[in-house]
Formats: C-alpha cells, sequence, structure tokens
C-alpha cells in the first residue's frame, strides 16, 4: 500500500503480523487479552484523526466485533480470582538505570541502546515465551514471603547495589531452595566504586575481570550460542573449578555461564543477555517450574484466567493447573490440545 513514512513506522513498531489484517485482528487480540487475563487496565489510542486519516485507525466491523466481544468478556473479570500463580519473577533495578550507558550516548540515530536493548527488551521479549506466566518485580519490592511463591528468580539488571541491598538480597534468597539468575554484573557499582569484591559475596562465584570482546557465549549442554555479537568491556568469567560449567565465553574459552548451591538455593551466573528461551525453560523446570505449553509459547495467567498465544505454527500441548474453560467453546478441561497458526491467541477462564 501506498503509506507515508510515518504511518511505515507505526507498522514497524506494532510487532509482526501489523502488515496483514488478519495478522492485526491477532495482535489486537494479544493486546485484549493480555489485560483480560493480567486483571489490570488497558485503553485503545485511535491515531486516525492524529495522521488525518479518513477513517478511525477501529473502523472496520471485524475489529469493533472484537473490541466489543472483549468488553463483554470484561465485564464478568470482578467475579475472577486475579492472584497471581506464576512462579517465575523477573526482577529489574530502576537505579542501575543511572550508571549504564544508553542511546543519548550514542552518535548514530539508529544505534541500539545496549543495555535497554538487550538486557530489558529482547530479554523480556525471551522471558515472556518460557511457556508459563512471569511476574515483573522491582528490586526493592522482593519481600521475604515471595521465596515461597516464586521457583525462578531472573535478575536483570541488578548492577548498583549499596552494601545494605546485597546483604538483603543475600538474606531473602537464603535456605529458600529457589534458583536465582545473576545477570552481567551484579553488584558491580557499590557505594565506593566498581567492586568485583561485592559481585563475589552477592552471587557466591569468584568473578574475575577479562577485556573487551563479543558478548557471546556458548552453551554446550544447550548446543546454543546467545549473547549479542558486538564487542563490550567489562566482562567477567567465573574461576571457581567447583562449578557447574554451563556456557563459555566464544572467544577466550572462560566459563562466564555457570550455577553452584549457596546457603540454601541454587545461584547461576550468567556473563551476557539475552537468554533465549530454550535455556531460560530448562532453569525453570530445574527450579522446579511447571511449564504450561510444551512450546515456546506467551502465557499470561492468574488463577482465574489465562492468555495463551502461540508463537509458531503447528500442534502443541497447553497443560493447566485446573480445569478452566476455553473461551468462545464449551470445553472446560486442565489440558487442551490444539493445532494453531502462528499468533493465534486463545484465553481461558
Amino acid at each position: 500500500p501506498d503509506v507515508s513514512d510515518v504511518e511505515r513506522e507505526l507498522y514497524m513498531i506494532g510487532g509482526s503480523g501489523t502488515d496483514t489484517f488478519d495478522g492485526a485482528l491477532r495482535v489486537l487480540k494479544r493486546d485484549l487479552g493480555q489485560v483480560f487475563a493480567r486483571g489490570n487496565g488497558g485503553w485503545l489510542f485511535d491515531f486516525g484523526p492524529v495522521l488525518n486519516t479518513k477513517d478511525s485507525w477501529y473502523a472496520d466491523t471485524p475489529i469493533t466485533d472484537l473490541v466489543s466481544k472483549s468488553l463483554a468478556l470484561g465485564k464478568g473479570r470482578t467475579d475472577l480470582d486475579l492472584t497471581s500463580i506464576a512462579q517465575i519473577a523477573a526482577v529489574h533495578d530502576a537505579k542501575s538505570l543511572f550508571v549504564t550507558q544508553h542511546t543519548h550516548a550514542r552518535q548514530a540515530r539508529d544505534s541500539m541502546c545496549y543495555f535497554s536493548s538487550w538486557f530489558l527488551d529482547a530479554q523480556a521479549r525471551a522471558i515472556h515465551r518460557m511457556g508459563a506466566p512471569v511476574d515483573c518485580l522491582y528490586r526493592f519490592d522482593l519481600k521475604d514471603s515471595d521465596v515461597e511463591r516464586y521457583r525462578l528468580f531472573l535478575m536483570v539488571n541488578v548492577f548498583y547495589l549499596t552494601d545494605s541491598e546485597c546483604s538483603r538480597l543475600r538474606e531473602v534468597f537464603a535456605d529458600s531452595g529457589a534458583t536465582v539468575v545473576w545477570y552481567y554484573a551484579p553488584g558491580f557499582v557499590s557505594e565506593a566504586g566498581l567492586d568485583t569484591g561485592q559481585m563475589n559475596e552477592l552471587t557466591g562465584f569468584s568473578l574475575e575481570e577479562i577485556g573487551a570482546g563479543p558478548m557471546l557465549i556458548e552453551s554446550d549442554a544447550d548446543a546454543i550460542t546467545f549473547g549479542v555479537d558486538e564487542v563490550q568491556s567489562p566482562r567477567f568469567h567465573v574461576t571457581d573449578e567447583d562449578v557447574r560449567d554451563m556456557g563459555r565465553w566464544t572467544d577466550t574459552g572462560q566459563i562466564g555461564f555457570a550455577s553452584r548451591e549457596m546457603d540454601g538455593y541454587t545461584s547461576v551466573y550468567v556473563g551476557t543477555a539475552p537468554l533465549p528461551p530454550a535455556i531460560l525453560r530448562r532453569l525453570a523446570v530445574e527450579a522446579g517450574v511447571t511449564l504450561w505449553s510444551d512450546h515456546e509459547d506467551i502465557v499470561v495467567a492468574t488463577a482465574g484466567t489465562a492468555m495463551c498465544v502461540a508463537t509458531s505454527a503447528g500442534p502443541r500441548t497447553w497443560s493447566l493447573p485446573r480445569p478452566m474453560l476455553r473461551v468462545g467453546s464449551q470445553t472446560t478441561a486442565d489440558q487442551f490440545d490444539l493445532d494453531l497458526e502462528t499468533g493465534d491467541v486463545e484465553l481461558f477462564t
């Protein structure tokens, strides 16, 4: 179609599927579905008047029908149990954004913002394709009781920590039996400056800095090379011999991905991001997490609602923790064997 530059850019940020009508409907159903399944609020903004288009962006019967059905479904949401049932927590630290380089430090307009692009955006995409529900928390929101709910903690960007904050994290995780994944440089920025000693105390590994190189780690166990083919520094490697070696830096062969038992929980160090869904799924299973899908699908759920999105075409099995009604059908079950297209959305109550 003959579209303006602005419209073309909006197509791109809409994600896969927005260049076809059926794909756009799937994207809209996903967006409305996750609002329903999470139990939160949401809104649709009509860019039509902003772009001076002839009609509203939503002025088509299939779209208005979908919105109408979603509104009708949402009216019964207050009668459902919206308690979180996630066993995975992705933990982020807003304070660390002050000590990591971002877009404005680079000259090229189209250059990628390293930490936001790979540790936050790309990693979030993989996290939500684990085939199980995930809660996103700020580090300062972690409570002692959280270790009773979550089996896997992904400590994505806790780079800037005070002594007391490090002590608090170790206190929370001690004797929890959980698995805690520390990304890149946990606690490296301290009150006194850059401190690998604080990293070691926090994670239980002996970590040493190595020179600049590609942010790529090869995992023989998973037969996957992951990270970003971009030269960065500093990088760190694990020097301990009594650890489970799960991956090595591609250029030096030094350990960059490892796990060990520590103070009653499993500590995992990984030197780069993003971790792909396949590795995240393995870590989740080893941590005792129950996966809902046998594929790398998107799952958003509470105790009384769920949304599952197929990220690939073909048959799959979705196993729910309790019998639920498949919206649009008369079937209530705790397992559904479905043959779906990429982007198909299913809702359950």
